[in-house]
């Protein structure tokens, strides 16, 4: 028989034959076979005094926490400093048609602006919480 020949075997049951290919000619003259790969072992790598988890127990202590709650005082800050000048406007209004119609204006407009400063300000608050909530977990495993 050559090199990857095919042979059909018949099974006594009479289903149908399933082709198998002969073995490699190395195989076949007593050549050792190739050693199997080593399986991965499940045991976990030990982290040195300054590996991973420490970084980024030191990162979140040290910047990101701080960092995001300064996002957020900025936030609301620049979200008052726009309401504020929003309603220095409406305060110049004439009493008269147009003037009403401005002020329902520019009432919308601080409207507008609260719903977008409170979607970032929640948006912010997630984040900071999420950094809150992972350095909580890490300083839990110790």
């Amino acid at each position: 028989m050559g090199k990857g020949e095919t042979i059909t075997v018949k099974p006594a049951s009479g289903q149908a034959p399933t082709p198998v290919v002969a073995a490699p000619a190395s195989a076949a003259s007593g050549a050792a076979p190739a050693a199997a790969a080593p399986a991965p072992t499940a045991t976990a790598k030990k982290e040195g005094a300054f590996g991973e988890t420490w970084r980024r127990k030191t990162d979140l202590e040290s910047h990101l926490i701080r960092n995001a709650r300064g996002e957020v005082a900025n936030h609301l800050q620049t979200c008052q400093q726009q309401q504020a000048a929003l309603a220095a406007k409406k305060g110049g209004a004439r009493n008269n048609l147009a003037g009403a119609t401005w002020e329902a204006s520019i009432s919308a407009e601080m409207q507008a602006t609260a719903t977008t400063c409170d979607t970032k300000a929640r948006d912010i608050r997630a984040k900071l919480e999420g950094y809150e909530r992972e350095l909580r977990e890490l300083q839990a495993v110790k």
